[in-house]
């Protein structure tokens, strides 16, 4: 019973486990037919998505008010009323006009323009946004920046703007110029702010330094707002760089700054006073700032005083000083110099601090009333590249024909100047009777010297903070200079007529 139990047995889990192999394999292979559809769906559907990604598909969204075209339209609706359009009549016959704008700023009838469109007029009207007219009358013009105040007569109470700080915009700030574009009244464009504090060429004076925007402005703008997103006079659009004399994508305009300082004082005085130092300044050169041990680089040389009489003059400041302060903030350059000092009071004291031969000094110096713009051009004012002086290729040789062939020795360096020593004869011949210096007789061309614009006829005072009285001053002063020394040459120079005027040559010996 036991062996036919256990046979039977026996037979019955072989044959089990035959079949449940059977039943794996094809529940296996069930698996990887099942796993392999469901690779390939995934496969499929990463394929299909990734061609779905980069088909282009139309979409609905709802559309809702764009903050910036909303704040542009609500400033363009605060500001445009006290937009002005100027016109302007330049002779007795009404047959030549102008146009322009202007900003009214004061409810009485002030109104902010530009210099330039009215300051040849014979008569202005004035177009305000409500469409009426009046006559209008020139309170003061300042040349100097370009600015105006004008002034109607109104029975009405006028919108007026309110100026904004032009010295807390920023670079990229939104803005919008408004004016009357050839004549197109009351015209708003949109820009940024592209640079502050930028100087242009065409006719530019020290007290302009403009803010450059990208907002279209064309000729009939001249005079009118550029407006912070706030709604304040941040500038007077002025000037535009172009080509075409037309809209170029650069336009400029006075800072708010700026035309409040000079308002105020037109309609005060009727004039714009500065303060006058007395200097003829000049940009300081790497050798310069080496020579006067000054590190940062930074100051202004003064290259000759005006007058003996002037206040720097009167303060102790003499040529070849240079200064790095004034009332204790730091001057970077000639432009800078030259607006920080007429923006003080006439009368005031202006504390400067400056360097001499590498010794720093200070002077208390009284400032006087700065000239009017004819003597603008003379005084103060920036001046020539000494690199850039009159020259020609025969007075390299000979000054003019008129100096006499030197005589006794002559001594040539490595500037590749030939000098003699100025002597009584020579001094009145050439106008320079009580001077003493080596007067230069030739350059030899293409020397450090010629490279640096010394010209014949140069009267050489100073090199290096040494004096040079005579020929063996000058050869003692050269005689041990080398390839990478600093060399600054102070000289007397002609520039027009009989005049001579001192200058400042700085190089480095190659």
């Amino acid at each position: 019973m036991y062996q036919k139990d256990e046979i039977p047995s026996t037979r019955f889990d072989s044959y089990s486990a035959s079949r449940h192999l059977r039943v794996i394999l094809v529940l296996g292979a069930i698996c990887c037919l099942s796993i392999g559809a469901a690779v390939g769906a995934i496969i499929s559907g990463i394929a299909g998505a990734k061609a779905e990604d980069n088909q282009l598909t139309i979409k609905s969204s709802a559309m809702t008010p764009d903050t910036l075209s909303a704040t542009f339209a609500r400033v363009a609706r605060d500001v445009e009323p006290s937009v002005a359009h100027i016109k302007v009549f330049e002779s007795e016959a009404l047959s030549r006009e102008g146009a322009g704008s202007g900003v009214i700023v004061n409810s009485d009838g002030f109104i902010l323009t530009n210099a330039h469109v009215v300051r040849r007029a014979n008569k202005i009207r004035v177009k305000l946004w409500d469409g009426s007219e009046t006559d209008a009358k020139i309170l003061g013009i300042d040349m100097q920046t370009d600015l105006a105040v004008i002034k109607i007569e109104t029975n009405k109470a006028l919108p007026v703007a309110r100026m904004g700080d032009s010295d807390k915009l920023n670079v990229g700030d939104w803005v919008l110029a408004m004016g009357s574009p050839f004549g197109l009244e009351q015209t708003v464009t949109a820009g940024i702010i592209s640079a502050k504090d930028r100087v242009t060429e065409a006719g530019a004076t020290p007290f302009q330094q403009f803010l450059q925007t990208d907002a279209a402005i064309n000729p009939g703008n001249s005079g009118g707002p550029l407006v912070n997103l706030a709604g304040e006079v941040i500038g007077i659009n002025t000037q535009i760089a172009t080509s075409s004399g037309t809209y170029n994508g650069i336009g400029f305009a006075l800072p708010s700054a700026t035309a409040v300082d000079v308002y105020n004082q037109l309609i005060s005085d009727g004039r714009v006073r500065r303060g006058f130092l007395g200097i003829n300044p000049q940009e300081i050169t790497p050798q310069i700032a080496r020579l006067n041990k000054i590190s940062d680089g930074q100051g202004v040389l003064v290259r000759e005083l005006t007058t003996e009489s002037s206040p720097a003059s009167v303060a102790g400041l003499m040529s070849g000083d240079v200064i790095t302060s004034i009332n204790g903030v730091k001057v970077k350059n000639v432009r800078e110099l030259i607006r920080r000092i007429a923006a003080l009071p006439v009368g005031s004291i202006a504390n400067i601090e400056y360097v001499r031969a590498g010794e720093r000094r200070a002077a208390a110096v009284k400032l006087e009333e700065r000239k009017d713009e004819a003597e603008d051009r003379r005084e103060d004012r920036y001046p020539s590249d000494p690199r850039s002086p009159r020259r020609s290729p025969e007075r390299k040789e000979d000054p003019g024909g008129v100096v006499p062939k030197p005589e006794g020795r002559r001594t040539k360096s490595g500037l590749g100047l030939n000098v003699k020593t100025l002597t009584p004869e020579l001094a009145k011949t050439m106008g320079l009777e009580g001077a003493r210096g080596a007067f230069v007789i030739s350059v030899e061309p293409g020397s450090i010297a010629d490279e640096n614009a010394m010209t014949a006829d140069d009267l050489i005072l100073e090199i290096n903070n040494k004096s040079v009285a005579n020929q063996e001053d000058y050869a003692r002063v050269t005689r041990d200079l080398k390839s990478g020394d600093d060399v600054v040459i102070k000289v007397l120079r002609k520039e027009r007529g009989p005049l001579r005027r001192s200058w400042i040559i700085s190089f480095t010996m190659p």
